[in-house]
């Protein structure tokens, strides 16, 4: 059979922004169970600046390595905007984290890579093959599989706190899209390194001043955990826009999917809940559709 009819495993070109997702996606389920520990003494708002304080000790480091050039003038107000609605995706998806279980905030987080398939058509001009979307229609399935049960149970007697908490990861999930689909635009005027300093930065001082507001005591304990947080999402955030401005949007988008692996092996190992049948046919429609996108003929 000749190369042409043979499906391989592209380890060169497309695979490296795809496995790149995939880290992404790793740490922020990582990032997610550092502050799902942290909700239970600090709200939202603090929880993001903490976010933010700590990402921007890795991403000023990281631009003072690489110096970077900063923005021209014409070039920020895309920037703002882009700050705008990753500040509103973090702290959306994190008072949602205060409010609900953490694999049914994980959940409701991904209709993002949704968002950015639908949305990479009229706004970068894509047109996603049927591959594509057979991948997000398997990463989609695999997270039904996994939660539909605690779903079903939360829907029958949602009352409360949890219906804010679920519409407030819904429009986290729609702003973090905004943010995947303006990075692959901005890729073509600034280099990665300017890009994750102004987005870690730039929030941090919006949040200045309501983080103040209602601030709450922290122990010297603390100072890792908003490290840690501040690495993980500063490592994800790299590795997410290194790959959506390489590849197109929709392409990468379903494996965002993957984090609900790492956010079944995080439940398992750091809070003794032991994975399910589903639990692994849900993995298996995950991992799955994202292997779609790896081979190619």
């Amino acid at each position: 059979m000749s190369n042409a009819a043979t499906p391989t495993f592209a380890l060169q070109g497309r695979a490296w922004p795809l496995l790149a997702a995939a880290l992404a996606a790793a740490s922020f389920s990582c990032m997610d169970s550092v502050i799902k520990l942290m909700s239970v003494r600090f709200d939202a708002i603090q929880l993001g600046f903490f976010r933010f304080a700590g990402g921007s000790v890795f991403a000023i480091a990281l631009w003072l390595w690489r110096r970077s050039p900063l923005p021209s003038r014409s070039a920020w107000r895309m920037h703002l905007l882009r700050s705008a609605l990753l500040l509103c995706s973090l702290l959306g998806y994190f008072y949602a984290l205060t409010q609900l279980p953490l694999v049914q905030a994980m959940t409701i987080s991904y209709m993002s890579p949704i968002f950015v398939a639908v949305l990479a058509v009229p706004v970068l001009g894509e047109r996603p093959a049927a591959t594509i979307w057979l991948a997000l229609a398997a990463g989609l399935a695999g997270v039904l599989v996994a939660v539909l049960p605690e779903l079903r149970a939360t829907l029958a007697g949602a009352e409360g706190r949890q219906l804010p908490g679920m519409a407030s990861a819904a429009l986290a999930a729609l702003s973090f899209a905004g943010v995947m689909l303006l990075a692959r635009r901005q890729s073509a005027s600034d280099p990665i390194w300017t890009i994750l300093l102004v987005q870690s930065v730039l929030p941090l001082v919006l949040l200045v001043g309501p983080a103040a507001w209602a601030w709450r005591p922290v122990v010297i304990g603390d100072v890792g955990f908003i490290l840690l947080a501040g690495g993980l999402g500063t490592l994800g955030l790299l590795s997410l826009t290194f790959a959506f401005t390489r590849l197109e949007a929709s392409r990468v988008a379903p494996f965002e999917y993957t984090g609900l692996v790492w956010g079944t092996l995080l439940g398992w190992t750091l809070f003794g809940e032991l994975p399910t049948l589903g639990t692994f046919a849900s993995a298996a429609l995950i991992v799955g559709g994202c292997l779609l996108l790896l081979l190619r003929r």
